[in-house]
């Protein structure tokens, strides 16, 4: 085992990423214990896991004690988290108020490091989702056969500016353009609805940029773009998308370029 990971605990948010990465660990000889947040990601991760745990959010106490007893020392955390549960009326357990309580503010790196340090206080250790799911990052170039026009280029070019200066605020990874001007700013709402709420201010057109944040922490928050993204762009009229090379993740790669070439969305790695 190349990695030298025999058993490999999961904790997975919602979408196709987790069960993508238990596949891939499993196929690399590595025995997977999922710790679900949702019933359907808890259905799909059953045939690439040795053990499915179904757990809230905010049941942190439980899920260390189940990592724990599993005997596990390496964790990978990936899939969608919704941030907005801190706002609403949620269920907490102690440990997961004792973390919560520690934060300095409530931006998404700040979160995740908190988490990262609680699960290293316990001994186990958080590896980059690059480990596993190397290939789902594709370099610099087209990814479709339609190409971006030179005034969607432009847009690229001024949208690729503002994302990377909101991701190092810790604000979002994602823009929406056309004619350089900023139509939406991506927030704690996420991509999708970012994306439509930029594209509902133009008719048609907008161009759509995600990038990683200046210092991307491989082990959290890569940024990905699934068939999900495209569909979005689709009922917005959205043109062209533009991807960070090397640092954002496809998932499900071969229907995303499918569904896009099919409705005429250009998909780039800049």
């Amino acid at each position: 085992m190349e990695n030298g990971i025999k058993r490999l605990g999961l904790i997975a948010g919602s979408g196709s990423l987790p069960a993508i990465l238990a596949s891939e660990a499993s196929s690399s000889g590595a025995q997977v214990i999922s710790i679900a947040f949702t019933e359907e990601s808890a259905k799909l991760l059953k045939p690439f896991s040795a053990s499915v745990y179904h757990y809230g959010v905010g049941e942190a106490g439980k899920i260390l004690k189940c990592l724990k007893n599993e005997g596990v020392r390496d964790v990978a955390l990936v899939g969608k988290v919704e941030k907005r549960f801190l706002f609403q009326n949620f269920k907490f357990d102690l440990r997961a108020i004792k973390i919560l309580s520690r934060l300095r503010n409530r931006n998404d790196d700040t979160i995740m490091h908190a988490i990262v340090n609680e699960l290293e206080r316990e001994g186990i250790n958080v590896v980059d989702q690059m480990l596993f799911l190397k290939r789902l990052f594709p370099s610099k170039g087209a990814l479709t056969k339609n190409i971006s026009n030179d005034r969607e280029n432009k847009d690229i070019e001024y949208g690729l500016k503002i994302a990377k200066d909101i991701a190092g605020l810790d604000i979002g990874q994602t823009v929406v353009v056309k004619d350089r001007a900023v139509l939406a700013v991506e927030a704690i709402e996420g991509t999708d609805e970012a994306i439509q709420r930029g594209c509902g201010l133009c008719n048609g057109g907008a161009v759509v940029v995600k990038v990683a944040k200046p210092k991307q922490d491989p082990r959290f928050d890569v940024p990905t773009i699934g068939v999900k993204t495209i569909e979005t762009m689709i009922k917005g009229k959205a043109s062209a998308l533009a991807i960070e090379a090397d640092k954002t993740m496809v998932a499900g790669r071969d229907e995303v370029i499918k569904t896009a070439e099919e409705n005429g969305v250009s998909i780039t790695a800049v």
